[in-house]
């Protein structure tokens, strides 16, 4: 057991997921709304998810302020703020599970995600523009050498699932509205949106606190002046599975990412639906597969992938229901911001020392992949020899 995680059980997961891949894949989904919610806000809830060959109950709720503006309602974050908080838990979590492997005790650990936010004149959201300088600056106090620390870092930029939806293209693979696949020559492009030169900053700093389990806050900048959405005893809290070496005291970071893609989606459906009652309903869809993030097997990937989406309208809809989907896939700032491939700005200090400072992208990350395929079959070469 170190740092709260028993990492003695790794190298037998390793070999049950070569002989069992079945065993790898786990399959994450929200749904939107769910439960009440403070006006100009919506919840979102975890669905039972399914991690090997079991399925777990996810009894957790995300509520969003529908507004980008902080202090509309609340202590709530936007779903853009979530979405950062997102990827920094995600990192986090993964840079535990690599230090952790290589014996070294974590002190302290924060990491911090931000990002610009464009604004049209009229001071709202560019539709369709993407978060803009996305990076993370990571925090650690540790008794581990500067240089351990930081190639596992540069580890967490490949294998990270989040961080790598973020820095690859993570388009919804399905889209369905009442049962019905949207086409794949409708899927939605993002429009350029108005040229603006103003932004909001939008950042969230999860904090590790033990294991598996961190606490996160939110908060976004608007001319200089910076608001907290969620602070101090509005912390929320993220975790991991107990089939994934967490104590389910929270949703983990897939299911905040797709907690807060639907909670965007519907603020522009309801808009355009005229709002409730009897308004959409949005199931969302991931999956991530271990024998990609501990790169098993090459050709899977280590990020989230499998996105899907489920768009429920009620018979009083509008007819143009696929248009109103259409337009709100085209309009959102978070689908557009996984769609493309970008790059992620990553910073380390390492016991108050700077040590790593790299912007990362998807042609980096699958040539850190192929290296370490490449060592790893040059290393079985002799252990093979030897058994024969």
């Amino acid at each position: 057991m170190r740092n709260g995680l028993n990492i003695t059980g790794v190298s037998e997961m390793v070999h049950e997921l070569r002989e069992r891949p079945e065993e790898a894949v786990a399959d994450f989904s929200v749904e939107c709304p769910a439960g009440p919610a403070a006006e100009g806000a919506v919840t979102a809830a975890t669905r039972t998810a399914r991690i090997g060959t079991l399925r777990a109950a996810r009894p957790f709720t995300l509520t969003h302020r529908l507004s980008w503006l902080p202090g509309a309602v609340g202590p709530y974050p936007s779903p853009h703020e979530s979405a950062l908080a997102a990827l920094a838990s995600c990192a986090l979590i993964t840079q535990v599970n690599g230090v952790s492997a290589r014996g070294v005790t974590i002190g302290s650990l924060q990491v911090t995600a931000r990002a610009e936010l464009a604004l049209d004149a009229s001071g709202c959201p560019v539709p369709g523009r993407p978060l803009e300088n996305l990076r993370w600056h990571c925090d650690l106090e540790s008794d581990g050498p500067a240089d351990v620390v930081a190639s596992v870092v540069r580890l967490v930029t490949a294998f990270s699932p989040n961080h790598r939806a973020f820095t690859d293209s993570c388009p919804f693979d399905l889209v369905t509205v009442n049962g019905k696949p949207l086409a794949s020559a409708d899927a939605p492009t993002s429009a350029p949106g108005a040229e603006t030169d103003a932004a909001a900053t939008v950042e969230a700093t999860v904090v590790w606190e033990y294991g598996s389990e961190a606490a996160y806050t939110t908060a976004t900048a608007v001319h200089g002046v910076r608001r907290a959405s969620l602070a101090g005893p509005t912390a929320r809290t993220v975790d991991q599975t107990k089939q994934m070496l967490g104590i389910d005291k929270g949703p983990n970071s897939q299911e905040i990412l797709l907690a807060a893609v639907c909670a965007e989606l519907f603020a522009e459906l309801s808009g355009a639906m005229g709002g409730p009652p009897g308004g959409p309903v949005l199931r969302a869809g991931g999956r991530i597969d271990h024998r990609g993030m501990m790169n098993v097997l090459r050709t899977v990937p280590s990020r989230v992938h499998d996105f899907s989406l489920e768009v429920s309208t009620p018979d009083a809809a509008p007819a143009r229901t696929k248009d109103l989907v259409r337009a709100a896939l085209s309009r959102s700032v978070l689908v557009a911001t996984l769609a493309h491939p970008r790059t992620v700005e990553v910073e380390l200090r390492h016991n108050g020392t700077p040590a790593l400072n790299c912007v990362t992208d998807t042609a980096g990350a699958e040539a850190m992949r192929d290296e370490l395929t490449r060592r790893a079959a040059a290393a079985a070469q002799p252990a093979a020899a030897d058994a024969t």
